[in-house]
């Protein structure tokens, strides 16, 4: 969800500083490959498998490909948001938080309890996309088995995930489709408004 705001700030550092910017994160294997990668498909011109392909040549790296395209796809549907609710059922504990969701997996945030009918519950708006997240119930991390599970991945770890989507525009559901593929490219169009976008997104402290 911060990838339209850091490659914003990667793009005017670029355009400032004669074309050269360093990028780095802790270990230079996730975030700041998926922000080059980034750069690269929706600035300078790259299909996403050519910027993909090339910032690999250069160093062996492991950048979120899917959030990249869900990244896109959200600055060329105007990064909307839908009112979302997440639940836990049970009264007898003190404590329930979530994490992962939008927040990441080093994040926490408390749901609220409603006495009336003994649930608590997360309020939140998010953008179209997959989300995974696990409740932590009095410090326990658990799945609610009421709500969709992820397979296991390869640690064998199973998560809660919700997929957001906006079904009122036909054309959002198909952009959203089209940047899913394996090799998602954009129109000259469409590469003009997420420049316009990059140029035009406040700055901020990331």
């Amino acid at each position: 969800m911060r990838l339209p705001a850091v490659v914003s700030k990667l793009y005017k550092a670029i355009n400032s500083n004669g074309g050269v910017t360093y990028i780095h994160c802790t270990a230079g294997l996730g975030r700041a490959p998926a922000v080059a990668t980034a750069y690269m498909f929706w600035a300078l011109g790259y299909t996403f498998k050519e910027a993909h392909t090339l910032l690999q040549s250069k160093r062996e790296c492991f950048p979120k490909l899917d959030a990249i395209k869900s990244a896109t796809a959200d600055i060329l549907t105007g990064l909307s948001k839908k009112p979302v609710t997440l639940t836990w059922e049970d009264s007898s504990c003190s404590r329930v938080e979530i994490s992962g969701l939008d927040i990441g997996w080093g994040q926490r945030v408390p749901l609220n309890f409603d006495d009336k009918s003994g649930l608590w519950y997360l309020e939140r708006e998010l953008p179209e996309g997959r989300y995974e997240y696990k409740y932590i119930v009095d410090g326990e991390w658990t799945c609610n088995k009421d709500e969709l599970v992820t397979a296991p991945n390869k640690d064998g770890h199973v998560n809660n995930f919700i997929q957001v989507l906006d079904n009122s525009s036909s054309g959002r559901v198909s952009l959203r489709e089209r940047f899913s593929s394996d090799d998602p490219d954009l129109t000259p169009e469409e590469r003009l408004r997420i420049k316009e976008f990059l140029e035009a997104c406040p700055d901020e402290d990331l």
